[in-house]
């Protein structure tokens, strides 16, 4: 893989040429091409290290709901689940099922 990402002033050079009617040449595809897929890497690493801290969250939760409340309820525990979701999606910005 490659150590030099694409930097704001190369993405403006490459923009100009775009807008210009310039041929950007293979070598500049080929670095746009390999930056998206470096983005779409650093895009799933960042989901799912999210999805890994919420499933700690909720897990975390449940568990004091179970214990401050003698072990709760099944009703309760899905009440605590679901609000402490609707958060993870707004703090996401997702809109909440349903919506």
């Amino acid at each position: 893989m490659r150590s030099r990402r694409l930097t704001a002033a190369d993405l403006d050079l490459y923009r100009r040429r775009l807008y210009h009617g310039d041929d950007l040449g293979d070598l500049a595809c080929r670095l746009l091409v390999a930056e998206v897929g470096a983005l779409w890497a650093e895009l799933a690493k960042a989901r799912t290290d999210f999805a890994a801290k919420a499933a700690a969250g909720l897990e975390k939760r449940l568990e004091s709901v179970a214990a401050y409340n003698h072990g709760g309820c099944p009703k309760c525990r899905d009440a605590e689940a679901r609000a402490f979701l609707a958060k993870l999606k707004q703090i996401a910005g997702s809109k909440p099922a349903g919506d």
